[in-house]
């Protein structure tokens, strides 16, 4: 079974994530050993935390098309970014600066994790009534958002898409939240599954062992969804190309 990451800090220089080009080179080599064939990767954008981090984004990402090229020609790399939700961030998705995920209307955006919920809801109407599709991240790691069976069918009746990160069903960060994350894919209402990954050690790729555990407590097929078929119909969805083994929730 092939995997799709569709969030990941691998790129270099230019976040929270890898620091070298070495380091995002080794992520990369991880996330291919791990069964991934599909990555998009999705830097922090917020000038506020990061500056204006285009151009290195693109700098980083041009080397590490190189770099797969000649080590792994059939890994296929998308560009994406994860959006920190503020008031002015519609005008950075029009002007190009913050990018959607391989160029189409979904757009990875996270926020706060002691945001209220209301805040939360207000904001993903925001993006949803300026054309855009949100796929919201790590849902389960915000504690003021209404996450219960009722409070996460709103979000996707509305349009939301939800992602877990692999990391949060292994306790990675505290038992409340990898809880939450159980419970939400155990109604079958998270859309994606990905690593978040960051580095090497403290939040390395690890996506087959996620898929492996879905797909034994959840059922195959859903995890074939959440962990490779619905990443291809957001990355492909301008061409109006569906590829994958599933649909839970596209």
């Amino acid at each position: 079974m092939e995997l799709a990451d569709l969030h990941i800090h691998a790129l270099y220089g230019v976040d929270d994530g890898a620091k070298t080009e070495a380091e995002m080179q080794q992520m990369i080599d991880a996330s291919y050993a791990d069964g991934v064939r599909t990555i998009c990767l999705t830097p922090h954008f917020h000038p506020g935390y990061f500056g204006d981090n285009y151009e290195k984004i693109n700098l980083a990402y041009s080397r590490l098309q190189v770099y797969t090229k000649q080590q792994y020609p059939e890994l296929r790399l998308f560009l994406g970014n994860e959006l920190r939700y503020s008031r002015g961030c519609v005008s950075w998705l029009e002007e190009g600066r913050c990018r959607t995920l391989n160029h189409t209307r979904y757009v990875l955006v996270d926020f706060s994790e002691r945001e209220e919920g209301r805040a939360i809801v207000a904001g993903l109407e925001h993006l949803l009534n300026a054309g855009y599709i949100p796929v919201l991240a790590h849902v389960e790691r915000y504690d003021r958002l209404d996450t219960s069976s009722r409070g996460i069918r709103e979000l996707r009746e509305n349009g939301v898409l939800i992602q877990i990160d692999i990391q949060s069903l292994f306790g990675g960060f505290g038992w409340t939240i990898k809880r939450r994350a159980r419970s939400i894919l155990s109604r079958r209402q998270a859309d994606l599954a990905a690593t978040d990954a960051h580095d090497l050690t403290g939040r390395p790729p690890g996506l087959a062992n996620g898929y492996r555990f879905l797909a034994e407590k959840y059922g195959q097929h859903y995890a074939d969804a959440v962990c490779w078929g619905n990443a291809q119909k957001i990355l492909y969805s301008n061409a109006g190309e569906e590829k994958g083994n599933g649909s839970d929730g596209l």
